[in-house]
C-alpha cells in the first residue's frame, strides 16, 4: 500500500466517521471509507495517488485537523516533484496551525508564481497581523494597495492595520470611506472589545446607531450595553 493510502487510513478511523461528516456544503468531499481505499490500492498510479493525498486533505483540513492535512498535502507535493507545489493550500493551514514563518514563506512563494492575485496578498497581511508582526503587515498593504488601489479587502484590512497601530481615527475614516459611518463605528466597536477596550466599544456603538443601524449593529449595542451593566 502506498504512503499516502496509509496516512489516509490511519486518518480517518482516528477522526472517527461521526467528526468526518459533511459541513452543509455543496462542494464538500465525501471521506473515502477503508474498505474501497484497500480495494482501489493495487491499481493507483502516482498521479492519482498525489490527487488522492489532495482531495482527503480538504477533507480534513474541513473538519479543522490542520496538522494531518498539512501532512498530507506534503505528501503529495512529494509525489510528484515535476508538478507545481501547493503553496497557496499549505500557507493557510500553516497559519492555522501557528507555523507563521512557513505560512509566510508559503504566502510569499505564491504571490510570486500569481503576482496579481489580491487576496494572497491579504491573507499574507492578515497572517502578519494576527502574529503581530504590524510593521510587516502594513509594508505588504500599502505595497499591495500600490498595486490594487481600489480593492476593498485590501482596503478594509488597512483599516485594521491602522487601528492595531494605535490610530483609531484613521480606521474609523477608512472604515467609513468603505462602508459608512453606521458600518464604520460597528467595526470599531468589534476592535474596541478584542482589545478589552469596553468604554471605548460604547462609545462607538453609538455613534453606530445614529442614522439606519442594521439588525447586526442593534444586536452588538444590546450586548455591548448589557456587558456594561454586568460589569
Amino acid at each position: 500500500m502506498s504512503r499516502c493510502l496509509a496516512t489516509v487510513l490511519l486518518l480517518i478511523p482516528t477522526l472517527g466517521c461521526q467528526s468526518m461528516r459533511a459541513k452543509k456544503s455543496s462542494d464538500f468531499i465525501e471521506p473515502l471509507g477503508r474498505q474501497a481505499l484497500s480495494s482501489d490500492a493495487k491499481h493507483m498510479t502516482p498521479d492519482s495517488e498525489r490527487e488522492l493525498c489532495i482531495q482527503t486533505a480538504k477533507v480534513v483540513a474541513e473538519r479543522g485537523h490542520f496538522t494531518e492535512a498539512i501532512a498530507l498535502y506534503e505528501q503529495a507535493e512529494k509525489l510528484d516533484r515535476d508538478l507545481p507545489a501547493l503553496d497557496r493550500e499549505l500557507a493557510n493551514l500553516y497559519a492555522q496551525s501557528g507555523q507563521v514563518d512557513l505560512s509566510v514563506k508559503r504566502y510569499r512563494l505564491a504571490i510570486e508564481k500569481t503576482p496579481n492575485d489580491a487576496d494572497l496578498r491579504n491573507n499574507l497581511a492578515w497572517t502578519l497581523l494576527e502574529s503581530n508582526r504590524l510593521d510587516q503587515a502594513i509594508q505588504v498593504i500599502n505595497e499591495s494597495l500600490q498595486q490594487f488601489p481600489q480593492n476593498r479587502r485590501l482596503q478594509s484590512t488597512q483599516a485594521i492595520a491602522s487601528y492595531h497601530a494605535g490610530d483609531r481615527q484613521a480606521a474609523i475614516q477608512q472604515f467609513t470611506s468603505l462602508y459608512g459611518p453606521s458600518a464604520a463605528y460597528h467595526n470599531v466597536a468589534l476592535l474596541d472589545i478584542e482589545f478589552g477596550n469596553q468604554q471605548s466599544a460604547l462609545v462607538a456603538i453609538e455613534h453606530a446607531m445614529v442614522g439606519a443601524p442594521t439588525n447586526q449593529t442593534i444586536q452588538l449595542a444590546s450586548a455591548i450595553k448589557n456587558g456594561q451593566q454586568n460589569d
